[in-house]
């Protein structure tokens, strides 16, 4: 798992974590940075936030424009 969040967020895609999700095959949900819906429950479950380091790399569209934006603002 570690290894694929990793890599993730390296190319600036947005993954949440949701350890306490209840759902069954079928229900659909709805997800968002800090939670995830239920559809067919209801039921409400809070996502783990991701550190600010990696919030930061996603936010600039990955690592590699992450470090560019990094190098340019260093100068």
């Amino acid at each position: 798992m570690r290894i694929f969040l990793q890599n993730a967020i390296n190319l600036g895609l947005r993954v949440v974590t949701c350890p306490t999700i209840e759902a069954s095959v079928g229900d659909e949900l709805e997800v968002d940075a800090e939670e995830v819906v239920n559809r067919q429950t209801g039921k409400r479950y809070p996502t783990v936030p991701l550190p600010a380091s990696r919030q930061a790399i996603i936010d600039a569209g990955g690592l590699i424009p992450y470090t560019r934006q990094r190098l340019v603002a260093a100068k």
